[in-house]
C-alpha cells in the first residue's frame, strides 16, 4: 500500500483561495457570509497576532461541506491575520487513505484540521465540529444556529487552545 507523511500531504494541497474557487457560486458567497459573522474580540486578534512560532494547517474537506465553510474560513482570517501561519488543503478522499491511518481515526469526518509546528510535528487535531457542538446532547436542536454562525467563537477558541501548545 502507498503511504504518505504529513509532510508529502501537505505540499499536495491546494490553497484556500484554490479550494473555494473550486465551488459553485452558492458555496463561494458561504465564505464571506461566515467570516462577516465572526466576531473577533480585541484579546483574539491579538493573540492570534502575536504568535511568533510558525504554524502549518493541514486540512482535509470539501468546500461543499457546510462544517468546512465554517470552520476553514476561520483559519484563513487566521492566516490573514498572522503570515507565520499556513494552509493546505486535501481532499476528504485523499484524507480518509492517506491522513486518517496517520492519525489512527477509525471514522474520519468532514473537515480534519491537524495543526502542525513548523517541522510538521502534530500539535493537535479539531474533527468536523466544535466540542461544545459535537458534545451537544442533540445536534438536531442546535443545527441551525450552529449553521448560522453562533459557535464560530468556540472553534476558535478550541484552535487556540491547540495553537497554545506550540
Amino acid at each position: 500500500m502507498i503511504k504518505m507523511t504529513i509532510e508529502e500531504l501537505f505540499d499536495v494541497g491546494v490553497s484556500f483561495e484554490s479550494c473555494v474557487g473550486d465551488g459553485t457560486k452558492g458555496e463561494r458567497l458561504r465564505i464571506p457570509k461566515n467570516l462577516s459573522r465572526l466576531h473577533l474580540s480585541e484579546d483574539m486578534v491579538s493573540e492570534i497576532k502575536g504568535f511568533e512560532k510558525e504554524l502549518k494547517f493541514l486540512v482535509s474537506g470539501e468546500i461543499w461541506c457546510p462544517d468546512f465553510q465554517l470552520n476553514v474560513a476561520i483559519l484563513s482570517k487566521f492566516c490573514e491575520l498572522n503570515h507565520n501561519f499556513d494552509m493546505s488543503i486535501i481532499s476528504m478522499a485523499r484524507g480518509k487513505k492517506f491522513l486518517s491511518p496517520i492519525l489512527e481515526i477509525e471514522n474520519f469526518k468532514g473537515p480534519t484540521i491537524v495543526i502542525l509546528d513548523k517541522n510538521y510535528n502534530i500539535l493537535g487535531l479539531f474533527e468536523e465540529r466544535p466540542k461544545v457542538v459535537a458534545n451537544a446532547p442533540s445536534f438536531d436542536d442546535i443545527k441551525l444556529e450552529y449553521y448560522k454562525g453562533k459557535y464560530l467563537l468556540d472553534s476558535v477558541n478550541d484552535f487556540l487552545e491547540i495553537m497554545r501548545k506550540a
